[in-house]
């Protein structure tokens, strides 16, 4: 809907600041999908401070097939 919309961009401009500004396409579809899951609480708030602990990894096939386990 085109509230839907509105508040997209909303969430955008406040995501994508001039700090923020050199995030890939991906990263920043990453980041807006996982703001609307959390939003509908389908994100724990726990899962996302483990995979904040996590090191980062420059291959996908690293996390076989893009997949990483929290547990």
């Amino acid at each position: 809907t085109s509230i839907d919309v509105e508040h997209l961009f909303s969430c955008g401009q406040l995501l994508l600041s001039h700090v923020r500004s050199r995030l890939s396409v991906e990263s920043t579809q990453a980041l807006l999908c996982l703001g609307a899951w959390s939003h509908l609480g389908l994100v724990k708030n726990e899962d996302v401070l483990k995979v904040g602990t996590l090191p980062e990894v420059d291959n996908e096939d690293e996390t076989e097939g893009g997949i990483v386990n929290l547990d």
